[in-house]
């Protein structure tokens, strides 16, 4: 297995993109997975340290696996020509970041809420976004999250089928396909021939989920009460990264941290997975 740090985690934080790049390599870390946020701010106005970054990245055996940005897919006052600047936004990422995937919400309702003709324009709106991208050797992840149509292992595989293209992929978000229901295994048995990232976090409590809300992670003042390691919240991390070992993944795996002191609780994560991969190395607990 992979790992990937997150700079969405480093939202509040005071730190340069060079800065997380010796962090990663240091860490152990394979790569950093771009915020879209972040990824546009980089490319605006930094504009002429993004050669040397990424040639620092590649000297460290560093990628970036993925940006991850958000699309309005169920809007129907979006006009095409919206749609069409943001996917020439993410080709024009993809390019100077030197990744394939990008990855989306599958639109902003529950699979159980939305109606038939939201379905319909979702999906019409995936296909034309995956055609597109794949024309330009790009690929379109869709992740398993609370509030999209892609909210349980059904909804999930139903999308899959109704897109139909070998370009739209899956991010498995364990914690958020047990939240719709699922055995994270079972789901990642049943989503494996599509699934091309994962992301992993974990919660004391199913009370505390409403902390990973958008509206929450984004706000400096948000609850993160509740946000823990992986190995000690109510989703069996060490089962899956045994899984995903025995099973020899190549995929990525993003570590999705929203809480304080995000490089003291990912150096400590990376120690741990060390030790589930491979239970030789000793494995200290870091308070």
């Amino acid at each position: 297995m992979k790992y990937s740090l997150c700079t969405i985690s480093f939202r509040h934080e005071l730190v340069s993109f060079e800065h997380l790049i010796e962090y990663a390599h240091r860490t152990g870390f394979a790569g950093i997975e771009l915020w879209g946020v972040h990824a546009r701010a980089l490319a605006h106005t930094f504009q002429s340290q993004i050669e040397p970054w990424m040639s620092k990245l590649k000297s460290y055996g560093l990628k970036i696996p993925m940006i991850s940005d958000y699309v309005g897919l169920m809007d129907n006052q979006s006009p095409p020509s919206a749609m069409n600047m943001k996917l020439q936004e993410w080709i024009d990422l993809a390019y100077r970041f030197e990744t394939r995937q990008i990855r989306i919400f599958a639109g902003h309702l529950g699979s159980s809420q939305a109606d038939d003709e939201q379905w319909e324009l979702c999906m019409d709106r995936l296909r034309k976004l995956t055609e597109k991208l794949a024309e330009n050797g790009l690929t379109l992840v869709l992740e398993t999250h609370p509030n999209t149509l892609a909210d349980t292992l059904d909804s999930t595989l139903r999308i899959l089928k109704e897109v139909d293209h070998s370009s739209l992929r899956i991010n498995l978000d364990f914690l958020h396909i047990w939240e719709g229901g699922s055995d994270p295994i079972e789901a990642y048995q049943a989503l494996k021939p599509w699934i091309s990232h994962f992301h992993m976090k974990n919660v004391t409590e199913p009370e505390q989920l409403a902390i990973f809300q958008p509206q929450n992670v984004y706000s400096p003042s948000g609850l993160r009460e509740g946000m823990v390691s992986l190995r000690e919240g109510i989703v069996d991390f060490e089962r899956i990264v045994t899984c995903l070992t025995d099973d020899d993944v190549d995929c990525c795996a993003s570590l999705e941290w929203f809480g304080k002191e995000p490089f003291q609780y990912l150096s400590g994560e990376m120690e741990w997975l060390r030790h589930v991969s491979t239970p030789s190395i000793p494995y200290e607990v870091r308070r």
